[in-house]
């Protein structure tokens, strides 16, 4: 797979949690990538790794957007 379709990937799987109105409550950095931890309101939660830097900077952005809106 080449690094815009795994990009495209992560991004999508990262916009399917927060059309469900997850939110990122968490970062945890690695060597293999970033896993991020979400949560619902309902109280179900989710982790995702996410490993292409283009992905990174996109969940960082979303979560600069969720704190402002706080």
């Amino acid at each position: 797979m080449c690094a815009y379709e795994q990009y495209a990937e992560e991004k999508r799987k990262i916009d399917a949690y927060i059309s469900q109105q997850y939110v990122i409550t968490g970062v945890s950095e690695g060597l293999s990538g970033d896993t991020l931890e979400l949560k619902h309101p309902g109280g179900d939660a989710a982790t995702l790794l996410v490993m292409t830097a283009d992905a990174r900077k996109y969940f960082v952005n979303l979560l600069l957007k969720q704190s402002l809106g706080s």
